[in-house]
């Protein structure tokens, strides 16, 4: 099902970037007055195809959806395919007839048209706005450059040297340029209460290979997410859950002789005995 999604969504998204590239041409060509024949979206045999305007223009939707063309009125071509020979009158409107300048503007606005679609498509998307996850910040862990800053639960990183931050992603563009450029970035806080700090967080401590990686959680700074009862939702048939008895509402207990309060502890504990069993005690 997923396959038939993409190759769907692939299938739109090239008809629309073929449609927006051959309507700069038609547009373009319209407007220098050349006569156009046939406007098809898709190659091979015609799937659906209708004549308007006063040129009777072959509007045509084709089997193949992976390109598309405009086709004008050429000299060159010596028969018109739809009229017979060229009539005399339309020989001014021929693409050959017209100025190079003309001809390369019909040339050009198809590529023109795209990427007049892609900043179309970037400005909605910014308009609309990105989902990103708020910088509230979690306990950090003990002897962690984020828990010598003085970095508390639920702390909102607000500023990173003046610059204001909105997302995590924000927090780890900043601090990657910080890091890069010297040892230590003053970040503005806001607790819970509303009361605001400036801490101090060094930096020095990361090498080369951590800003390759996952230097954040080095420092001691990971996303705040409130702890999740460990009770389980919903067991899928046929799954080792349900193999090994779980029901929907089970609590779990104990996994693998540890207390489990949260259900990121018991993830823990799953992510640390790969292909391994493990013994849950849990209250029903």
């Amino acid at each position: 099902m997923n396959s038939l999604i993409y190759i769907g969504a692939f299938v739109l998204a090239v008809g629309l970037l073929v449609t927006i590239h051959e309507l700069g041409h038609y547009f373009v060509a319209r407007l220098c007055n050349v006569k156009i024949l046939r406007f098809s979206v898709g190659f091979g045999r015609a799937l659906w195809m209708r004549r308007f305007g006063r040129d009777k223009t072959e509007w045509v939707l084709a089997a193949i959806p992976l390109g598309g063309y405009v086709k004008m009125l050429d000299e060159r071509d010596e028969r018109d395919e739809n009229e017979g020979v060229i009539d005399r009158a339309d020989v001014p409107r021929a693409f050959n007839r017209q100025s190079v300048w003309k001809r390369i503007a019909i040339v050009l606005a198809g590529p023109i048209a795209n990427f007049v679609l892609a900043a179309v498509l970037y400005w909605f998307l910014f308009v609309q706005g990105t989902p990103g996850l708020k910088p509230f910040v979690a306990m950090p862990f003990a002897d962690s450059p984020a828990a010598a800053a003085g970095f508390r639960d639920f702390d909102l990183i607000r500023k990173i040297d003046g610059q204001d931050i909105i997302t995590w992603q924000d927090v780890r563009w900043v601090l990657l340029k910080v890091a890069v450029e010297r040892g230590a970035a003053s970040i503005e806080t806001e607790d819970p209460d509303g009361h605001l700090f400036v801490r101090r967080l060094a930096l020095d401590g990361l090498s080369k290979e951590d800003l390759d990686k996952d230097f954040m959680a080095k420092l001691g700074l990971v996303p705040y997410r409130p702890a999740l009862d460990p009770v389980v939702g919903q067991v899928v048939p046929g799954k080792a859950a349900a193999l090994a008895g779980l029901r929907n509402g089970d609590r779990i207990m104990l996994a693998a002789g540890r207390e489990i309060r949260t259900w990121d502890a018991l993830v823990s504990v799953i992510n640390a005995n790969p292909a391994r069993e493990i013994e849950l005690v849990v209250r029903r």
